[in-house]
């Protein structure tokens, strides 16, 4: 086969080719050309039937919207001030024409003679005695002499039971005043070595009743605190 022969050949397959995609082509138009056809008689028929298409369309609802104008009131007016000024007076004193008279310059009075003082008169030089002290003073101390008993009135305080019972023994330190006729006055509990069994009581009870001979200061009877001590024994 020449090289004429297959040229044809190549030439006329190409035209064949070319031919087929243009039938292909020109089918595929027409297939559009009618679904465009058909569509544009479906929309005629609708139209011809529901000639008022808006009515199928539901209406929306209108919203009632309530417009809200907010309030602003005018500024106040202002009130100018008026301002008022004052005229200050002030007073001034006038001064008197007159002066006052000035007092009258007065001579002191002499001064009378003291009295003469007698030749017979001595005069003592020296620091005084102090006062007396009230109240009771403490025995023994600033020539205080102490108060001594008296045998005969002494008595035995009374054993308290609850001690007596528990065998205990107790002593009892009491501070007394004894007043000038020797006799006891307040009694006041210095120390108990076993308090809360009764010794107090009993102590202060017997020492009541004692006397004594009072104490001594520069040869006078005197009031004094003197301290008591009373033991409770046993045996």
């Amino acid at each position: 086969m020449s090289k004429h022969q297959l040229k044809l050949d190549e030439r006329i397959r190409a035209e064949d080719e070319l031919f087929r995609a243009m039938a292909h082509h020109g089918e595929n138009k027409l297939l559009a050309t009618g679904f465009v056809v058909a569509l544009f008689l479906h929309v005629a028929v609708l139209f011809i039937h529901f000639p008022d298409m808006n009515s199928l369309i539901p209406e929306k609802k209108q919203e009632n919207v309530i417009q809200v104008t907010k309030y602003v009131p005018p500024p106040p007016k202002v009130k100018k001030r008026e301002i008022v000024q004052q005229k200050l007076t002030r007073k001034v004193p006038i001064p008197d024409p007159t002066p006052d008279e000035p007092e009258p310059i007065r001579e002191p009075e002499p001064e009378e003679d003291p009295e003469p003082i007698p030749a017979d008169v001595e005069f003592i030089i020296g620091v005084p005695e102090p006062p007396p002290p009230t109240g009771p003073l403490l025995a023994g101390v600033n020539n205080v002499s102490n108060p001594v008993l008296i045998e005969s009135t002494k008595i035995e305080p009374e054993y308290p039971e609850l001690a007596r019972v528990a065998r205990l023994e107790g002593q009892v330190i009491l501070q007394a005043i004894v007043r000038k006729d020797g006799t006891v006055g307040d009694i006041s509990v210095i120390r108990v070595n076993r308090p809360n069994l009764g010794f107090e009581d009993s102590a202060i009870a017997a020492v009541k009743q004692w006397r004594y001979e009072p104490a001594l200061q520069n040869g006078k009877p005197v009031e004094v605190y003197f301290t008591v001590v009373v033991d409770f024994s046993l045996h």
